[in-house]
């Protein structure tokens, strides 16, 4: 009888204790996570600059979009669809703090070159992304000389619609630009395709030969290395292709035509 007993008071114990699991699971599910307790009062944004208007606006997209939640409620796909009309943003984390805390922490794209000329010239990420019209950036930033349009060009102009990205020669071009350092990039005048592979053109006359776009930063140091030797010749022609043991001459091979252009680019786009 006391051993029923026991077990009776056992299955009763039981019992009550996953009714109270199962009303705290539904006070959690539909009030407290969705609470004015846990409402997120205080946001930090970080990586992106309220400076620009473009950055103002990501901010307050980002501020309505969390809005929406709270720290025991975060939902990425509000934020992510927020933010996917700026082409800037390549990436947006949640870190919660309870109870009213969360940082945002923004990664954006970088300006990178410019595709295209006058009225058609569009804002370039170091990734190939098209950011938008190029808007008197043309002066600060070297640009893109041929290649194929944006990839799923959509503008009357066909020169491709923001957050398309760059294809081909062009996107080689671009992945090589994007990598050139900062102390380097305002010397930098343009870039094109041959059969060889991307050159970039400095506003000094240099010359210099990356191939194709794989190890661009690995390439960039190797020609930054060269250039602060001041005996190096800045009006020289430099392949780059092999970066440890770059080829230095006193002047560029004779420029393809553009039918060995065309039969040159044959591979796709390496990034790196």
């Amino acid at each position: 009888m006391k051993r029923e007993r026991r077990s009776n008071r056992f299955r009763l114990i039981l019992f009550f204790g996953l009714i109270l699991i199962l009303v705290l699971a539904a006070a959690y599910q539909f009030w407290l996570r969705d609470s004015s307790f846990v409402e997120i009062r205080k946001l930090e944004v970080a990586g992106v600059s309220t400076g620009t208007e473009e950055g103002k606006q990501i901010d307050q997209a980002i501020r309505t979009a969390m809005g929406e939640m709270t720290t025991l409620h975060v939902q990425p796909a509000i934020l992510e669809q927020e933010l996917d009309r700026f082409p800037r943003v390549a990436d947006a984390q949640i870190e919660t703090s309870f109870p009213d805390s969360a940082t945002v922490t923004v990664k954006v794209r970088e300006n990178g070159s410019i595709y295209g000329e006058g009225s058609e010239a569009l804002l370039i990420a170091t990734d190939g992304t098209v950011l938008g019209p190029a808007d008197g950036q043309e002066e600060s930033l070297p640009l893109i000389s041929d290649g194929d349009p944006p990839a799923g060009a959509e503008s009357a102009n066909g020169s491709g619609s923001t957050g398309d990205v760059l294809a081909g020669r062009a996107l080689n071009q671009a992945l090589v630009l994007g990598a050139t350092p900062s102390e380097l990039r305002p010397y930098v005048t343009e870039s094109r395709a041959t059969a060889d592979g991307v050159r970039v053109y400095m506003e000094d006359g240099l010359i210099l030969l990356f191939g194709d776009p794989s190890h661009a930063d690995q390439k960039w140091r190797a020609a930054a290395a060269l250039i602060a030797d001041p005996s190096f010749d800045t009006s020289s022609y430099v392949d780059l292709t092999v970066p440890r043991r770059p080829g230095v001459s006193a002047e560029a091979p004779i420029p393809e035509t553009p039918d060995q252009v065309a039969a040159g680019d044959q591979s796709e786009p390496v990034s790196g």
